[in-house]
């Protein structure tokens, strides 16, 4: 049995139909766009991994229990054993239910790996960020594809990124190829 791997997405906003217009996304509404993505998910990630998703799991949404049950109703579909969410700005970490949907739920995520590189995750892009200067990576999403790499900083968001989740160790192997930057 292969380990668990872990993967990294952000910016799916499940069930905002204006997101196809506002960030381009080549879907017909939301239902297709919602399907091609849990689609995606759940072709690379299994039960045994874990998905650090980077904020704005659904859309913006009145009433706040439409998010919520958007969000149970997808995490319902996906195959991936367990998420962690780091929030984004339309995700209401203040809602004790969507904090139930998630394994975990942070405004901020960074450790050390074995090997003592650190990894920042945030849905902001951050222009420094904890041990930046010693080669940190940082992950992040908000910016829809629009905004450059930065050193060993990049945008993770399916709007960058294919509509796709990437393998964390993947994509940290490509930033720490990449010089630290200024």
């Amino acid at each position: 049995m292969a380990p668990p791997r872990t993967f990294v997405v952000a910016d799916t906003h499940f069930g905002h139909a204006e997101a196809i217009s506002l960030f381009r996304r080549p879907f017909a509404d939301a239902a297709a766009m919602d399907e091609a993505m849990i689609a995606a998910i759940n072709e690379v990630v299994t039960e045994r991994d874990l998905l650090l998703h980077l904020g704005d799991f659904t859309g913006p949404s009145r009433p706040k229990r439409d998010l919520v049950s958007r969000a149970e109703e997808v995490r319902g579909r996906l195959r991936c054993g367990r998420i962690e969410l780091v929030a984004g700005n339309h995700d209401p970490i203040d809602r004790k239910e969507f904090r139930r949907i998630f394994d975990a739920v942070h405004e901020i995520r960074s450790w050390k790996q074995e090997d003592g590189l650190r990894v920042v995750l945030c849905h902001y892009p951050l222009r420094t960020w904890q041990g930046r200067l010693q080669g940190a990576v940082h992950l992040f999403g908000h910016a829809h594809g629009a905004m450059p790499d930065e050193g060993r900083s990049t945008d993770v968001g399916v709007d960058a990124r294919g509509f796709r989740p990437l393998e964390l160790s993947t994509i940290v192997a490509e930033l720490r190829a990449r010089p630290i930057g200024a």
